[in-house]
């Protein structure tokens, strides 16, 4: 991906539902109304605060949202359909005191200036109501949504990818070392740890204890652990019960899991996060080109030559609906599965693990499915070769 299209896709993020837009999009009274569409198009936004110089930062002088451009010709400037008698309210002020200012004032916007009339945040009535509607999700000190982005250290502009993503306003940055563990990796991380300490930084997939050992020597917060065969069990297990104890990091499996069994070993092996692309691809919200088919959900892909081709999701697969639906789901047979060993949360499963009142077995071809194992030591049947 390129990399403006990636600091697109994060600052995009940034401003979704978010409290206080602390980098909002602004543009200048000069600017044309046909750009000033195809930013509000671009970023999906419906206004957009009008400074002297166009920036952050700039002293305020208007607001310009979708209903001013209507109707209006391409080629006028923004100055000319602005509105200039803007309601704002003055720093300091509380997220709350803001909330309550733009009800009184009833206004669906609220720039924050501060004593020079500079615009400092934005504040939008719509993200706050959605964002009152998911109080679980993943946010950081501003009340912005939490993102992560991808880079890689043997890739010719990698590092132009991590100070692009830094400026984004990227929160996690993923280090992909699918390619192995080099000492040009190791002086890689260390440079952004060095360079961005506030950032933490994902490090994978590692399937060795030693790899994982330098690399958190050197700066990694999180290792991923991995890959596109799936992980021994015995891995995950080991990697999570060393790193821990020796750098207090935890292991996040990334192992394809394909249910909700498969999340809960990885989970009770020591991970103390699970991957879930791989569960997540026929979710409404996936990225790509998808149509119907015979009642299936199915991913469309160029191809080079005479046109595009299905591939991906096999139509035998019925498509799994919005992801909003489909984790709560997902979190509900979890805790059926708790349920099933008498334990009412993971750390009271780990413990039982520890105190040899739930244990691990490998399947065997003698298995039987009727067999019930003792109330007092339930136990999860599953291979111990690989989570897969």
């Amino acid at each position: 991906m390129p990399i403006a299209t990636q600091a697109l896709k994060v600052r995009r993020v940034k401003q979704y539902h978010s409290g206080f837009i602390l980098n909002p999009t602004c543009v200048a009274p000069k600017t044309t109304l046909q750009k000033a569409r195809s930013i509000q198009d671009e970023l999906g936004c419906s206004s957009l605060p009008v400074t002297e110089n166009g920036r952050m930062g700039g002293r305020l002088v208007g607001l310009v949202t979708k209903r001013d451009l209507e109707g209006q010709h391409g080629n006028l400037l923004v100055a000319s359909v602005m509105n200039r008698d803007v309601v704002f309210a003055q720093e300091p002020v509380t997220l709350k005191d803001a909330c309550v200012h733009m009800q009184q004032a009833k206004v669906s916007k609220l720039p924050v200036l501060n004593k020079d009339m500079e615009l400092v945040a934005l504040l939008c009535r719509g993200d706050m109501k959605i964002a009152q509607q998911h109080p679980m999700a993943s946010r950081d000190a501003n009340r912005q949504l939490m993102v992560a982005a991808a880079v890689s250290a043997h890739e010719p502009d990698g590092w132009d990818r991590v100070k692009a993503m830094v400026e984004a306003g990227v929160d996690v940055l993923s280090l992909d070392v699918g390619d192995g563990v080099d000492q040009y990796v190791v002086a890689f991380l260390k440079q952004m740890k060095d360079m961005f300490a506030g950032i933490d930084v994902i490090v994978g997939p590692v399937n060795c204890l030693s790899q994982a050992t330098l690399l958190c020597e050197h700066g990694a917060d999180a290792v991923r652990v991995g890959d596109a065969k799936g992980a021994e069990a015995t891995t995950i297990f080991e990697l999570s019960r060393a790193l821990r104890s020796t750098f207090g990091i935890p292991v996040i499996a990334d192992v394809e899991v394909k249910d909700s069994g498969q999340i809960l070993k990885a989970l009770l092996l020591g991970a103390s996060a699970v991957c879930l692309d791989a569960m997540l691809e026929r979710c409404e919200e996936a990225c790509g080109l998808h149509i119907f088919r015979e009642g299936a959900r199915v991913r469309v892909e160029a191809q080079k030559g005479n046109g595009p081709v299905v591939s991906g999701v096999p139509t035998t697969l019925v498509d799994r609906g919005s992801a909003l639906t489909f984790l709560p789901f997902l979190c509900n047979q979890l805790r059926r599965s708790l349920q099933d060993l008498d334990v009412d949360s993971l750390s009271d499963a780990s413990k039982a693990l520890e105190q040899g009142k739930l244990r691990l077995e490998a399947q065997t071809q003698s298995f039987h499915p009727a067999w019930q194992a003792p109330k007092m030591h339930p136990i999860i049947v599953g291979s111990l070769h690989s989570i897969r």
